[in-house]
């Protein structure tokens, strides 16, 4: 069995990573890229579509925030570029995917702050920060089970 920091891994798709425990929430189910690289919705969210059926990170509610949050950084990762945006309007943040709006987001202290044009939205330990698109990093993506 391989152990990555200290945790189980149980399953990979090409490109990601699950993690021992429960990765399935409410119908949901997350991944975790394993590759640092420019992040790009579109073509992230094209990529979740194609290796897994799937989009970016939405979250719909804080109870769901909590659950990505504690799965994602038992890996002793992060933080992560979700599918959440301001790119359209400054300040009104919706789902990359289907273009709703994002609601009930719980953010980090002084966030979000629009620090040199920062439109993506990357999920840390502590709340959410708004990041510039094309920043490296890694990302989550989500399908329905």
């Amino acid at each position: 069995m391989l152990l990555l920091l200290g945790v189980a891994m149980i399953g990979s798709v090409q490109g990601y990573v699950t993690y021992k425990g429960s990765n399935v929430h409410k119908g949901r189910k997350y991944y975790v890229s394993n590759q640092w690289e420019n992040f790009d919705l579109a073509k992230m969210n094209e990529r979740c579509k194609k290796d897994l059926g799937g989009y970016l990170l939405q979250l719909d509610q804080f109870q769901e925030q909590n659950f990505v949050t504690d799965f994602i950084f038992r890996s002793g990762w992060g933080p992560f570029f979700t599918g959440i945006t301001d790119e359209k309007s400054e300040g009104k943040y919706y789902h990359y995917n289907d273009n709703k709006p994002a609601k009930d987001l719980h953010w980090k202290i002084f966030q979000p702050d629009n620090w040199y044009n920062e439109d993506c939205v990357e999920i840390w330990h502590d709340g959410l920060n708004d990041r510039r698109c094309g920043d490296r990093g890694r990302y989550v993506c989500e399908t329905r089970v």
